[in-house]
């Protein structure tokens, strides 16, 4: 009776974990790559703007979409097994160097009132290069700066954060091109700058980096990731699948710019059709534990192309942007709540020492083949025009949702999922020390149930006593 009454206070305690605002460092790196975040979208947007206007060639624009798509299917290995060799923290500032000097290319070539399509794609490439090394150190860092229990409603609450600059970021970057085509860019400057800031006050990681290996150890390390991912037939499946339908939502991003511009919109209705997409995303992130404790990853990987095969085809015979921004809202609300599981799930099963070459395969399935979705869009584009574009596009996305419907039915992948719920977390982490005083709570989204981390796939809540 005495022990059972002693672990009762234990058990009520796990229900006061201190809210997440109270850790410096997760405020620092929240913090730190929201203005990070906020550059790359400023800039990112207005590259596909200034070369469809500048142009007026949406083959210009499917080549630098492509460069800027190409690093998610050339960096990501290589990167992945760095970021676990070297202090996280620097990786992070030296992305935001890197990228601020680039983009600050772009800003003074402007102001010269010149433009040159090959040198907007290499920012472009070298711009997202650095965004995949600062990506997954910044993910492999979370568990380091928030405890465990905590870890899905920190993931989830990056996930807000991103989908929230979509929001705002995008319809910024068409006003600002409004103003004047140098001033995004300017702005990205200005933004990497007050992000490297940020960074510099950042701790360290507590564990020291691994000692450098040769380069054939690199090749035996990626293996290494890419053998953890590919021995579990569930997820990689899911990861296949995600990729394909990002395929298809790159050439969709680029068909509405080449729709609005073919019906004489501006720059800026682009930009408030994203923001559309970015509020979506941020509902769909925030509200997303709502679904994830309710049905199971493969219930959702079921739902969401259903959904997203019934509501694209809307585009073919609904070209207003108000029905476009609607469409983009539908489709981000969805991707939010598939991103936030899969996040979520991905972090906790995968040990410390492995995260980021883990985490380099996870975005490599489902981000690499997005630079084919541009530049083959692109192309597409110029040959059909946009109408029948969109027409392909949707018939991708029945195909895939019926693919999922099927191989996420069988009784096989009820079974694969179970099993990958019972993963065990490795070693425990230590997270920076909370602050004296707590900020406001944050609410408990995703994976989070009454201070027990449930599994993103199975929604189980997992005890972590000690």
């Amino acid at each position: 009776m005495i022990r059972k009454r002693r672990a009762r206070p234990h058990a009520e305690g796990r229900h006061k974990l201190p809210s997440l605002r109270s850790y410096r460092d997760f405020r620092l790196l929240w913090t730190g790559s929201a203005m990070s975040v906020m550059a790359e979208r400023c800039s990112g947007m207005a590259f596909t703007l200034l070369v469809l206007w500048h142009t007026r060639s949406e083959s210009a624009a499917g080549i630098v979409g492509f460069a800027g798509l190409l690093p998610a299917l050339l960096v990501q290995l290589p990167a992945g097994v760095l970021v676990d060799r070297l202090n996280r923290r620097r990786v992070m500032m030296t992305c935001v160097v890197v990228r601020m000097v680039a983009v600050a290319t772009v800003a003074v070539s402007l102001l010269g009132d010149t433009v040159w399509v090959w040198h907007i794609a290499l920012v472009a490439f070298v711009q997202s290069s650095m965004t995949v090394f600062y990506q997954l150190s910044e993910r492999a860092m979370v568990r380091n700066v928030v405890p465990s229990p905590q870890l899905g409603a920190a993931m989830a609450t990056n996930e807000a954060r991103s989908r929230g600059v979509n929001f705002v970021g995008h319809p910024a970057s068409g006003a600002m091109f409004g103003l004047s085509a140098w001033v995004p860019f300017l702005t990205s400057v200005a933004l990497y700058l007050a992000s490297l800031v940020t960074l510099v006050k950042l701790r360290g990681e507590r564990q020291p980096p691994r000692p450098p290996r040769t380069g054939r150890r690199m090749r035996s390390e990626v293996a290494a990731g890419l053998t953890w991912v590919w021995g579990r037939a569930y997820f990689r499946t899911a990861l296949l699948v995600i990729s394909v339908s990002n395929l298809v939502f790159q050439g969709l991003i680029l068909t509405v710019a080449v729709v609005i511009r073919e019906d004489g919109g501006a720059a800026g209705t682009i930009g408030l059709i994203m923001a559309a997409g970015g509020m979506g995303g941020l509902c769909g992130a925030l509200s997303g534990g709502w679904l994830n404790r309710r049905l199971a990853m493969r219930q959702i990987m079921i739902l969401a192309h259903t959904a997203w095969a019934v509501v694209m085809p809307t585009a073919v015979f609904f070209r207003q942007a108000p029905a476009l921004g609607a469409l983009f809202y539908i489709t981000s609300f969805i991707g939010a709540t598939v991103t936030v599981s899969g996040m979520s799930y991905q972090v906790r099963i995968t040990p410390n020492d492995m995260q980021g070459r883990v985490g380099s395969v996870v975005m490599l399935l489902v981000s690499g083949a997005s630079s084919l979705g541009a530049l083959g869009t692109g192309y597409l584009l110029e040959a059909v025009g946009s109408r029948h574009t969109l027409v392909a596009l949707s018939a991708v996305m029945a195909v895939l949702a019926l693919l999922a419907a099927v191989v996420f039915s069988r009784a096989g992948a009820a079974r694969e999922d179970r099993a990958d719920s019972t993963e065990p977390l490795d070693a425990a982490h230590t997270p920076s020390e909370p602050a004296a005083l707590p900020g406001p709570d944050v609410p408990a989204p995703a994976s989070v149930v009454d201070g027990t981390p449930a599994d993103p796939l199975t929604h189980e809540a997992r005890r972590t006593d000690g």
